[in-house]
């Protein structure tokens, strides 16, 4: 899909309605819908860029009540009617300026048509738009409002935007009026600005309590922290009238990973992969210009373990290693193994019965290397190329190999060897794979790092990744 030539630019606002004190003032009712990466629930939580604005006003304002979820006409409704009733995130236009009390701007988005890729349908005019056959909107959304009160007859209401969705994809409507950020998280979950309103009955003293608060999180930085984990720069609005801040740009990062698929690998000298799709992302929403560079593991570890500013993935994360380095994750978890010729004739119960083994292939400077040597194991043979392993077993070189569910087969194909020709003789760890970060890199970064990943995983684009590698994370693993 692809929007058409004619945009609506409209900024966005929370309606919300405070007390003056957390004690003896109003109760307030705080309302918001599910809708990503603004507003949405994870594990059961509120979470998203607007979830967590209001969140820090609220802690900044002493108060403690909850943030409840419900369809948006029903919570518009209540905001119309009810006094003391937060609604957001809720587009400020002028025919709704006067049924509520305004806070902010917390975003912004471009609202445009959006048609099939294959359709003919391309309105470069509302006029144009007008004449199509049908639109989806949004039941009492600003979009369907703002058509009309354009005079639009042709729209087909429904009361989610995935219903619209669909029916645009049925191809039971041509077009389907939307805005730049929602579609993406959408069309993810399917597969395929906001700002803040008060209720009019809401003390005007409360109102601006919350506006100077808001105003105090953007002057500090706070408010461009936690929005610009889920939002791109342009939908990230300053206070009314000031300049865009210029934060004091970070220390530049090398960031390094090795050839190893499916998380980290070449192709056509351009680093993917899972683990990679995964950083880079999280490169993105920090606004960092920094590339990934491929190099032998031991060469990035020992770089991340002398030099700062350095991080280096997917990195297994070991009682060992734990004060080595700062963590960011986890990325992925993955099965160790013993694994062995097919037909070979070893049987292994045990991890002691591996110690008789003759001869058993690692990786230099590997973490299941690092792991067995930590048990005493004596009888292990290093490359720095961990496919030579798999040569090196076909040919009676070696007797086992230790290496993962997560990364043997793609390995094997690698080396020129079909992965139904090697077994698993052992497993015998369940680890998680993390970013590892060199130590003399600030705090602040690293704990930066880790909200954004945690933003990747809640609003679903961690899942959409796992998916195009055809990586199901395991039933306990949540990151």
């Amino acid at each position: 899909m692809k929007t058409t030539k004619t945009y609506l630019f409209i900024g966005l606002c929370f309606l919300m309605v405070l007390s003056v004190t957390p004690t003896h003032g109003q109760e307030l009712t705080i309302v918001t819908e599910e809708v990503a990466p603004f507003n949405f629930t994870f594990h059961g939580k509120p979470t998203g860029a607007s979830v967590q604005v209001v969140e820090e006003i609220l802690r900044r304002l002493g108060r403690t009540e909850p943030i409840q979820f419900m369809p948006w006409a029903r919570g518009y409704k209540l905001a119309l009617n009810k006094p003391n009733t937060v609604l957001f995130s809720t587009t400020r236009i002028p025919d709704r300026e006067d049924l509520f009390h305004w806070v902010g701007p917390v975003n912004t988005v471009k609202i445009g048509f959006y048609a099939l890729r294959e359709s003919q349908v391309r309105p470069k005019s509302l006029e144009e738009a007008r004449r199509v056959g049908a639109i989806a909107t949004y039941k009492d959304d600003v979009r369907e409002q703002m058509l009309i009160g354009l005079g639009f007859a042709n729209l087909d209401s429904s009361k989610s935007p995935a219903s619209n969705l669909k029916k645009l994809l049925a191809g039971r409507v041509d077009l389907w009026i939307f805005d730049n950020i929602g579609i993406i998280m959408m069309t993810r979950k399917m597969g395929v600005p906001p700002d803040i309103a008060f209720s009019r009955a809401t003390p005007l003293t409360i109102v601006r309590q919350w506006q100077k608060t808001l105003d105090e999180m953007k002057s500090n930085g706070t408010f461009q922290r936690i929005s610009r984990r889920w939002l791109p720069k342009e939908s990230i609005p300053t206070g009314l009238g000031q300049p865009a801040e210029q934060p004091e740009p970070p220390d530049r990062m090398r960031i390094f990973t090795e050839d190893s698929p499916p998380g980290n690998y070449l192709v056509d000298g351009k680093p993917m992969g899972l683990s990679v799709e995964i950083v880079r992302e999280l490169l993105n929403r920090l606004r960092r210009p920094e590339s990934i560079q491929v190099v032998p593991w031991a060469r990035g570890y020992r770089l991340a373990m002398s030099e700062p500013n350095v991080a280096l993935f997917s990195t297994t994360r070991l009682s060992q290693r734990e004060a080595n380095f700062r963590w960011v994750g986890p990325l992925y978890s993955q099965m160790w193994g013993f694994y062995s010729k097919k037909g070979s004739g070893i049987h292994i119960r045990n991890l002691s019965d591996a110690k008789k083994i003759a001869r058993i292939g690692t990786y230099h400077k590997d973490a299941k290397k690092q792991y067995l040597e930590s048990l005493g194991f004596n009888n292990l043979i290093s490359t720095n190329i961990n496919i030579s392993n798999v040569k090196h077993l076909m040919k009676g070189e070696i007797d086992l190999w230790v290496s993962s569910d997560f990364n043997v087969a793609y390995l094997a194909r690698q080396a020129g060897v079909d992965p139904e020709k090697l077994e698993l003789a052992f497993p015998f760890r369940e680890v998680h794979n993390y970013i590892a970060i060199s130590l003399s890199t600030p705090a602040a970064v690293v704990a930066e790092w880790q909200a954004v990943l945690d933003a990747i995983v809640a609003d679903g684009t961690y899942a959409i990744i796992c998916n195009t590698y055809d990586y199901v994370p395991r039933a306990a693993f949540v990151p």
